[in-house]
């Protein structure tokens, strides 16, 4: 896709981000579950993605749209992808770290990617190529390679019994050995650290194209490496996430004493 084009629409959608979550903070919202009592949606997440949606068929009409709240899954090779709302459970309890993400699928890969973090006026952007950027500055990974010096951050999913033990005696190894494990409740926010070099690891299993695909840019665009933290290759459409910075040794040493014990 023409970088020239996607300059534009990344310009055009970080302006609009602010602007709209200004609209939508001011309101009042309402909280149903979708799933389950640990799966919440608010009237929000359904304001934000519903006018992302008219916005970004207006900026790209020939891209199709996923989206965490628009219903069933679709594949396309030019969409948008979108989370509203990552974090919607901290947004509920006026917890202020959450996000939302948009990123432009196109040929097999992510070439454009936004989180934006409206409560600290942060803006991560990276287009495929031109290196990830927060706030138009440019960002880097860590350059941490002991795990014990490494702050790791990790998500819960409760997709399985078996999958939760896994992860609970992950978070046990890993509490042992790195400086640092965090809890955020914000994947999107999570790989964005990761890429600026606020964390030095983040994993989660079972996660959404919608909470990874602006994320793996990032990490990406950043110098970062993008894997896999089950033994299965990293898929976008069905992710398992492992990302780091650019250390062979701390993703070895991880691997090793963390995942794979």
């Amino acid at each position: 896709m023409d970088n020239l084009l996607l300059n534009t629409f990344s310009r055009r959608i970080r302006a609009y981000l602010p602007e709209l979550w200004r609209k939508v903070s001011k309101e009042e919202f309402s909280v149903e579950r979708k799933t389950g009592y640990k799966d919440i949606v608010t009237s929000v997440d359904l304001e934000i993605e519903d006018r992302l949606r008219t916005f970004l068929h207006d900026l790209f009409p020939e891209g199709d749209y996923l989206g965490e709240e628009s219903g069933p899954d679709v594949r396309s090779s030019t969409m948008w992808i979108v989370d509203p709302v990552d974090g919607t459970t901290n947004f509920s309890k006026s917890n202020p770290h959450y996000s939302t993400q948009i990123a432009l699928y196109s040929e097999n890969r992510v070439v454009l990617a936004i989180t934006y973090d409206h409560n600290r006026k942060e803006t991560f952007h990276a287009i495929e190529g031109q290196g990830a950027y927060l706030n138009n500055k440019r960002i880097w990974v860590s350059k941490t390679r002991d795990l014990r010096e490494a702050t790791s951050h990790v998500g819960i999913q409760y997709s399985s019994e078996t999958a939760f033990e896994r992860i609970t005696t992950r978070i046990d190894r890993a509490i042992k050995i790195c400086r640092g494990l965090r809890i955020t409740g914000s994947a999107c926010l999570d790989f964005a650290y990761v890429a600026s070099g606020r964390a030095d690891i983040f994993w989660e299993e079972t996660l959404k194209p919608w909470d990874v695909a602006s994320g793996v840019l990032l990490v990406k665009e950043a110098g970062g490496f993008i894997g896999s933290c089950v033994e299965e290759p990293f898929d976008l459409f069905s992710p398992n996430v492992l990302v780091a910075n650019n250390s062979p040794e701390l993703v070895k040493e991880f691997r090793e004493k963390v995942l794979y014990d």
